[in-house]
């Protein structure tokens, strides 16, 4: 009786399997008929395979924002048939906002955000150019998801869906050299189509995994992305200061346990030249497993020097080192051998002390009770 139910199972289990691979076919399928009978994708593409993709001989010179918007278009179809879920507005701005930093005015006109994921995170200049190694910027569609400013050849199979348009391509694009007085044929999208199929799958890949971990919460694809996109996971943390994820924090803290990452991980500068303190660090190594915080412990030890941070007054350099002192000895106290007198002692100097009594000890009920008990421990004043 029991082999019967369990071939019953085994036969629901397949059919079930069978009809959703079926149901993605579909999707698929359906996605792709309805992006093959636009014009708008079409006119747009005759124009990008014509241009080439060669980035030093201006292949994408002539883009600009009907390009992204043809890209839209297909993204949207993609993260659809994808399962993507559209949070509702109000959801999808708090998200922005407490990853990105960015606040969207409903009001605007402008359909697009811009983000630079690196040093460049407060320039908020609108400008319309494509993914290339030089300009990897963030497009944020507004209430809806984020994007690359993906050529549509990296993002659809222009070939399959629009045969026709390997006739806007059949001819060379020839570039006059005028510096070293050669004619140089641009590369074209059609040159490398193997390379060109595994770009495209990645693409869609990480807008859909970007998609569903950000806006839905997916486990699933935040692990893709520890194995596959890096940078831009470090990104949300280093660049951003996003802390809201104690999964991410803790996988980007492991791989960034050296002097200048892990400065970068504590502090976050803001647009206004301001530092916060992400005290979330040290949470996420109080509740770590035991290995993790002897690593940790081990690195917080060689730490012989405060965080080096640009153009602080006294008072500012005052709270960032108070800070940062006071949650490293409060996680050493929290493990076995921890050393509680190597951080305080930095500070044990009578101009430190009038100024944490000035604040009130940064409204931390333990502050001055720590402070007073560690200040001359251990180590002395660095020299």
């Amino acid at each position: 009786m029991k082999k019967y139910a369990l071939v019953l199972l085994s036969v629901f289990v397949f059919f079930l399997s069978c009809k959703e691979k079926d149901t993605d076919t579909y999707k698929k399928n359906n996605s792709e008929n309805m992006l093959a009978n636009n014009d708008k994708i079409k006119s747009v593409l005759i124009k990008q395979v014509e241009a080439g993709n060669d980035e030093v001989y201006g292949g994408f010179q002539d883009y600009d924002k009907s390009d992204l918007d043809a890209l839209i278009i297909v993204a949207e179809s993609i993260l659809k048939s994808n399962g993507y879920k559209n949070p509702d507005n109000n959801k999808f701005n708090d998200i922005v906002k407490k990853v990105f930093v960015r606040i969207i005015d409903n009001h605007s006109t402008n359909e697009y955000l811009k983000i630079e994921i690196n040093e460049n995170k407060c320039d908020k200049s609108l400008i319309y150019y494509p993914y290339t190694a030089d300009a990897q910027y963030l497009y944020v569609v507004k209430g809806k998801f984020v994007t690359n400013f993906y050529p549509l050849p990296t993002v659809i199979d222009y070939l399959k869906l629009f045969p026709d348009v390997a006739k806007f391509e059949k001819e060379d694009i020839l570039i006059e050299d005028k510096i070293e007085n050669i004619q140089t044929r641009a590369s074209q999208w059609k040159d490398d189509l193997k390379y060109l199929s595994e770009t495209r799958e990645n693409n869609i890949q990480t807008l859909v995994n970007r998609n569903k971990y950000l806006f839905n919460d997916s486990k699933a694809s935040l692990v893709w992305l520890k194995f596959h996109d890096e940078y831009f996971l470090e990104s949300l943390v280093k660049v951003f200061g996003y802390v809201g994820d104690k999964d991410l924090l803790k996988w980007v803290l492991d791989r960034n346990l050296n002097e200048e990452e892990f400065t970068k991980l504590l502090f976050t500068k803001t647009c206004d030249n301001k530092y916060i303190f992400n005290k979330e660090i040290f949470e996420v190594m109080t509740q770590a497993d035991v290995k993790s915080q002897e690593n940790y412990l081990l690195f917080l030890r060689g730490r012989t020097d405060f965080p080096k941070l640009d153009d602080l007054s006294f008072r500012d350099a005052a709270k960032i080192n108070a800070l940062y002192c006071y949650y490293a000895t409060k996680f050493t106290a929290s493990i076995e051998r921890g050393d509680v007198y190597t951080f305080f002692p930095k500070l044990n100097d009578p101009k430190f002390e009038e100024e944490f009594k000035k604040n009130n000890y940064y409204n931390l009920p333990d502050f001055k009770g720590l402070y007073d008990d560690t200040k001359s421990g251990g180590i002395g004043l660095p020299e």
